[in-house]
Parts: C-alpha cells; sequence; structure tokens
C-alpha cells in the first residue's frame, strides 16, 4: 500500500511537470521602445503573477494547457489583456501605451519626432507655466525660442495685436495649429491671439519649426510653424484653481480652472474662464477681453473622442501707425491714433476629435472642426468739413474643415510612418460703413478659399542612422467677389488657383544616446494674401485691373537648407542649428502704406536670401541654479529692388525689421521646491523700416 501511494505521487508529479510551461516576455514602451521596469504581469486563471526586471523581462510558469489569460499593467501606461494559446514554452513582446497616448495621437501626424532632421523645440506645460504671466501666447514663445521676435500696439508684451516674427519673417508665413487644426486665417493668413486671451493657459506642450519644417495643415509653413497641443484630459485630478494678477498700466487678470480628473475611468472634463483688462503701455491702447476654453473626452482603451474649444472677445485700442523718433524720445508712449478707435473682435473655435488604436503598431486621428471670427475695425480721420470722423472696416468669418491622419510604427522601430488628408472652406465677408450708420454698409465683398492637401512622411531608422522623406501636395483656389455696386460697373475677377508640391529630406546621424548630427531640405510655396493682392481694404477703380490680373502677384517659394546638431546631457543642453533660405518671387513689403494704412503694400521680388546660425542652450552648473538662452546671427539680402514708379535699381539691401543679431538669456533658481525666482533679458540689433535702407528710417537696437 505504502508502495502504491508513493507510485501516486509520482505520477502526479510527472503530470504536472509535463504540462507547465514557461511564459517568457518583455514589456516596453510603444513609442520608444525603452524597457518598462517594475511592469505587473498577472494570469487571470490562476492568479499567479510576475514583475518586470532592469531589462523589462518577465517569467511565468503556467501549469496550465490551453488558452490563458493575462493582464499587463504599469502605472501611467494602458492595461492591456492577452489571450494567449499555451501549448509549449512561449516568448511573447507586450508594448504597453501610455495612458495619454491616445491624447497624443492627435498631434503624432503633424510634429516632427525628436530625432528628426529639423531645427525644433518641444516645450512642456512645466517650461510654458514657468515663465507665464496671462501673456498673449506669441509672447511665450519669444523668451524660450531663438529667431522669434514678437511685439504688441500696447507695448506690454501682454496682450492688444501682436506680431510675431521668425527668422525676421512676418506671421502671415508661420503655420499655427491647434492639435492639428489650423489657427490661421486663411484668407489673410494672420493669427490674432488677441481674440481669445491667456490661451496659453489651456496648452499642454507647444513645438516650434524654425524654417520649413515637416508638413502640416493649413497655412503653408514657409518660415516656419507652431503646434499648440490643447490641455489633456486623461492624466488630470479633480481640482479648481484661481489666478490673480495685477500689474503696471491697471493690468489686471482674473482666471478661474475647472478640471474633473477621470470619472469612471472613462470621462473628463476641463474648463477656463478669462477676464483681462489693462491700459496698455502706449497712451489710448487698453484692453479689455474676456476667453473661455473648455474640452471634454471620454476615453475607452483603443478609442478616445474628445470636443475642444473656445471663445473670446477683445476691445483693443488700437495703434497701427509709425511714429516719428523724436516724438518717440519726447514722449515715448506717444500714440498718434484717436482714442476713439477700439476695435471689437471675437473669436470661436470647435473641434470633435476620434482617435482609434487599431493594435501598437496603428492608429487613426480624425476630425471636424469650426472657426469663426468677426467683429469691428473703426479707423478716424479728419473729414471735408474738418470733423472727426470714423470708418468702419468690419470683417466676418466662416471655417470649416476636416482631416485625418493615419500613423504607423513598426513595434522594432525601424518604420515610422504618417500619412493624412485635411479639406476645408473658409468664407469671408468685407464691410465699410461710416460711424454710426454701421447697419447701412456703403460696401460689401465675399471672398471664398478653398483647400484640399495631403501629405505623407515617413522615417526609416537604422542603428545609428535615419533617414526622413515629407510629401505635401496642397491645391488652392480663392474667389474674390467684389461689390460691383460700389465700383459702378461690372467685374471680370477671375477664381485664382495654385497646385503646391512640398517635398523634404533628411537624415540623422546618432553618435551616441545624448549627440545626433542632422540635414535636411526642404521646399514650400505659398500662395498671396488678399491685402497682397488688393492692395487695399476694398476692391476699387483703382486697383481693379491689378485684381483682375492673376499674375500681378504670384506665389512665392523657398528651398530651405538645415544643418545641426543637438545635444541632450543631464546637466548641459544645446542645439546648434545653421540655415539657408533661398527665395523666389519672395512677396515682400516694399515701404508704402496701403491706402487705410493698416499694412505696407507687397509686391514680388525676384531674389532674395536668409542664413544664419541658431543656438539654443540650457545648463545647470550646480544644484537648482539653471542657466538658458538662445541666439541667432542672421544675414539676409534683397539682391535686387526698384520701387514702384522709380527708375532707380537697389542691390543688396536688407529685408524689413529683419535683425543681424536676437537672442535672449535667463537664470532661474529654486531656492526649495515650491518657489522659483527668475530673470530674463532680450536683445535685438537695429533693423530697417523699408526696402530702400534708408538711414533714417530704421528700428533702433
Amino acid at each position: 500500500m505504502k508502495n502504491l501511494n508513493c507510485l501516486a505521487v509520482c505520477l502526479l508529479l510527472f503530470q504536472y511537470g509535463m504540462g507547465q510551461h514557461t511564459i517568457k516576455g518583455v514589456v516596453t514602451d510603444v513609442e520608444t521602445h525603452s524597457p518598462l521596469v517594475g511592469a505587473t504581469i498577472v494570469m487571470k486563471n490562476t492568479g499567479e503573477g510576475s514583475v518586470t526586471d532592469e531589462t523589462g523581462v518577465f517569467t511565468l510558469n503556467s501549469s496550465k494547457t490551453g488558452t490563458v489569460h493575462l493582464e499587463v499593467s504599469y502605472v501611467g501606461y494602458q492595461t492591456q489583456q492577452l489571450v494567449l494559446d499555451i501549448q509549449q514554452d512561449t516568448e511573447i513582446k507586450v508594448p504597453l501605451k501610455s495612458a495619454i497616448l491616445l491624447e497624443g495621437v492627435a498631434i503624432r501626424g503633424i510634429r516632427a519626432g525628436e530625432s528628426d532632421p529639423f531645427s525644433q523645440k518641444t516645450i512642456d506645460k512645466k517650461a510654458l507655466e514657468s515663465g507665464y504671466v496671462g501673456q498673449d501666447a506669441l509672447f511665450i514663445l519669444d523668451q524660450a525660442n531663438p529667431s522669434i521676435v514678437a511685439y504688441s500696439e500696447s507695448g506690454t508684451g501682454l496682450s492688444n495685436y501682436g506680431q510675431m516674427r521668425l527668422r525676421g519673417i512676418d506671421q502671415t508665413r508661420i503655420n499655427i495649429t491647434l492639435n492639428g487644426i489650423p489657427l490661421n486665417d486663411m484668407i489673410d493668413q494672420g493669427v490674432f491671439f488677441s481674440n481669445f486671451t491667456d490661451f496659453g493657459n489651456s496648452v499642454e506642450s507647444v513645438q516650434v519649426q524654425r524654417g520649413v519644417g515637416s508638413s502640416t495643415n493649413g497655412t503653408a509653413s514657409y518660415a516656419g510653424s507652431i503646434n499648440f497641443e490643447s490641455v489633456q484630459l486623461n492624466d488630470s485630478v479633480a481640482s479648481a484653481e484661481m489666478q490673480l494678477m495685477t500689474g503696471s498700466f491697471n493690468t489686471y487678470r482674473a482666471s478661474l480652472e475647472l478640471k474633473s480628473g477621470l470619472l469612471n475611468e472613462k470621462l473628463a472634463f476641463y474648463s477656463r474662464f478669462t477676464k483681462t483688462s489693462s491700459d496698455g503701455y502706449r497712451f489710448n491702447t487698453g484692453t479689455d477681453a474676456y476667453s473661455f476654453f473648455f474640452s471634454g473626452g471620454y476615453f475607452a482603451r483603443d478609442n478616445m473622442v474628445r470636443l475642444t474649444g473656445f471663445t473670446g472677445r477683445s476691445k483693443n485700442g488700437l495703434a497701427y501707425l509709425p511714429v516719428l523718433i523724436d516724438d518717440i524720445r519726447a514722449e515715448p508712449r506717444t500714440n498718434y491714433l484717436s482714442p476713439n478707435d477700439v476695435d471689437d473682435f471675437g473669436q470661436q473655435f470647435l473641434q470633435l476629435q476620434h482617435v482609434k488604436w487599431f493594435d501598437n503598431n496603428f492608429s487613426i486621428h480624425s476630425s471636424l472642426y469650426y472657426g469663426g471670427a468677426g467683429g469691428d475695425f473703426p479707423s478716424g480721420f479728419t473729414d471735408e468739413d474738418g470733423e472727426f470722423a470714423q470708418i468702419n472696416f468690419p470683417l466676418f468669418n466662416d471655417h470649416f474643415g476636416l482631416m485625418s491622419v493615419v500613423n504607423y510604427d513598426r513595434a522594432d522601430g525601424l518604420i515610422q510612418a504618417s500619412g493624412g488628408v485635411h479639406a476645408y472652406v473658409f468664407k469671408r465677408v468685407n464691410e465699410e460703413s461710416i460711424i454710426p450708420d454701421v447697419a447701412n454698409p456703403y460696401y460689401q465683398d465675399e471672398s471664398q478659399k478653398n483647400e484640399i492637401s495631403f501629405f505623407g512622411k515617413a522615417s526609416l531608422n537604422f542603428n545609428r542612422l535615419s533617414f526622413y522623406g515629407d510629401l505635401q501636395f496642397r491645391y488652392v483656389t480663392l474667389d474674390l467677389r467684389p461689390d460691383e455696386a460700389f465700383l459702378g460697373q461690372e467685374a471680370n475677377v477671375p477664381q485664382r488657383s495654385w497646385t503646391f508640391f512640398n517635398p523634404k529630406v533628411g537624415l540623422t546621424y546618432k553618435l551616441n544616446y545624448n549627440v545626433d548630427f542632422y540635414a535636411s531640405f526642404g521646399r514650400t510655396g505659398r500662395e498671396p494674401t488678399r491685402f497682397d493682392i488688393l492692395g487695399a481694404a476694398n476692391i476699387n477703380t483703382f486697383n481693379l485691373q491689378a485684381v483682375e490680373d492673376e499674375n500681378a502677384v504670384r506665389p512665392e517659394f523657398v528651398n530651405n537648407i538645415e544643418l545641426g546638431s543637438r545635444i541632450n546631457g543631464a546637466k548641459f543642453s544645446l542645439q546648434s542649428n545653421f540655415f539657408w533660405m533661398d527665395f523666389k518671387d519672395e512677396i515682400a513689403p516694399i515701404g508704402a502704406f496701403i491706402p487705410e494704412g493698416f499694412v505696407q503694400l507687397r509686391k514680388n521680388i525676384e531674389n532674395s536670401y536668409r542664413l544664419g546660425l541658431e543656438l539654443d542652450w540650457t545648463w545647470k552648473p550646480i544644484g537648482q541654479l539653471e542657466l538658458f538662452g538662445g541666439t541667432t546671427f542672421m544675414q539676409s539680402k534683397v539682391r535686387s529692388f526698384s520701387p514702384d514708379d522709380v527708375e532707380e535699381v537697389f542691390q543688396d539691401v536688407d529685408p524689413v525689421l529683419t535683425p543681424d543679431w536676437a537672442g535672449n538669456f535667463g537664470v532661474s533658481y529654486k531656492p526649495v521646491s515650491d518657489l522659483e525666482v527668475r530673470f530674463n533679458a532680450r536683445y535685438m540689433s537695429e533693423s530697417f523700416l523699408e526696402l530702400t535702407n534708408d538711414p533714417t528710417l530704421i528700428l533702433p537696437s
């Protein structure tokens, strides 16, 4: 009997040994492919579990043959459920997606990867907040990026109409998006952040690409592109925050933020309301503004649906006329415009997004969106009786669009690819009326711009060397419909259409984990704006012939070479970048202003170029002390230029508002974890105010 019991035990042990199989696997980050240390693996059938080691590897022994259910989890990542058919020893790979990756996919297609061969900088929320006091978004960017110079009509660097120049190129040639959706006014191609103040408070991150960069949606990325990512929802906790700010010149801001956190692991909401007011530094340049930003999302394991929107309105005192340097010296706050010239503009934005992960390598992001803007823009003058009068130049925009982007990332990182389509209809009404009879405009025209574009981009990544390719196709039409009653005659204004093929190629060589070198070539073309074509605020008998001529103002093109290196260490980081931008038919300001005085007249310049060196660095010499800065040295020339109605030809002149030197420097110190003391300084060398380079018309350093 004793021998029989021993035999039974031996048979059971033999059967157990024969049925036991080993499951060995590695858990990695789906984006970076780096191992995740301490990930938990649980066999739900039996409750047995394991934890990954320092290489991301785990081992499980299964006494069960057949179907096994595994649950793999890691803090900050989405839990993955696996169903395995176990008949023998098994090895698996488990790439996990970040818990916030579903939201990150919304910008994956149009942002450059950290190793892509472009001069770029991505600023996260923590870095944005360190220098943020409620200023419009463009004034945040010029503190953190070389080659960006921003300024406002009010002179405060807080709000009111702001302008931004990148490598000396104006804001209408900078592509600006939120979650991949264009913020640019498609017909004038600018962005007016003063219409939706405190926007920077609702931004998770922003990437600035200088030069042609990678393909994006909307206005051509000509000088560069700026992509904002709205505040993320599914990594937040329930909270409320109030910000109160005051400053010189009666500046006040109050802001209230509410976050729901993730409810039932699926829903999250965010909202912020802000009220801002300021007298402005220059006389009669006050701002009275409000804004409301909201976002709400539904998050499943492989799906996200998110609604994001904002609305804002601002009343701004105007100060767009240039001021004589002698008057500035006598009174720096001089403003020639009337205190009655106060605009009243608003802007709205609404985006419905859907993100779907099909597997760990393949995802798709689609969006429907609407953008709108409109309001009054008064301009004062003295009438024939010597009395003060005002013309109102209201405009109204409606912008409808859709986009879809597919992303593919091979598990081993060899191939990363994206492709997408974007289409929109942009409608504009421009009016003119004599105040106070604004309900009966004496002039009204309509414009409509349509676009469909496609892009495909891919990188092939070997051990040290990566190759990048990117091709964008844009087909654009612009229909200008004049007010024939105002003209007193019929007009024959053709529908303009343009086709652009914008290629980019490049390579990146990784010397080691902290150092890489890159080189890229890109070419892009850009259509003229409504102001470029009209040379005025309206279509009248003086400019009708030019408006009817499709070739009066031609598209402009740029060939762009970028060469650079990136060093990213624990104590020191440096990006150095050399660029060459060679322009064909650049649309440049020629000195004279349009009759209404808003902007300078513009015309095609056959040949011009910009070349320079950009440095962007951070150094942490000791403890909590950090030094940071950026510097640009640039040489820019218009090879030949002849003003209208003048026989003289000017050779090798400097472009308008393009300084040779621009830079910023900062020091940050944290004496304790919750306190930071920061000092910032900026410098810009002198630049010319018009294209003949008249030495009496210089913006001082």
